[in-house]
């Protein structure tokens, strides 16, 4: 009988450099300001974010259905929730369209990640 772990393939993580400028991009709701990495760079994005966009990326936002569209706002809402739990207060409190409000955030951070502020 062989041992199985001749049969794995090892991969070593690829780490990140101490001192990679993030280049966070900074986005404010109401008064809660948020600083989120940048879509571009898979470095600091979270796996389910970096799944849900994609997913959505690769099949076009405009030939996906509505229940996709609303998984892709829910991966990202849900991400936002965890990491920025004021928000859903703030959204709560101050919006009058949740959904076009959560649809306004994400676009603001898309169009953030895809400006250069170096340049």
């Amino acid at each position: 009988m062989s041992d199985m772990s001749d049969e794995y393939t090892l991969i070593t993580p690829e780490t990140e450099a101490d001192g990679e400028d993030a280049r966070p991009v900074r986005i404010q709701y109401g008064d809660v300001k948020m600083r989120l990495p940048r879509l571009d760079d898979s470095r600091h994005v979270p796996l389910a974010v970096l799944t849900a966009g994609m997913s959505a990326v690769s099949r076009g936002w405009d030939n996906l259905d509505q229940d996709e569209k609303i998984g892709f706002m829910s991966v990202i809402l849900s991400y936002l929730l965890r990491e920025y739990p004021r928000l859903e207060r703030e959204i709560d409190r101050r919006s009058g369209d949740k959904m076009a409000d959560i649809g306004r955030i994400i676009a603001a951070w898309v169009e953030a990640s895809r400006t250069d502020p170096k340049s």
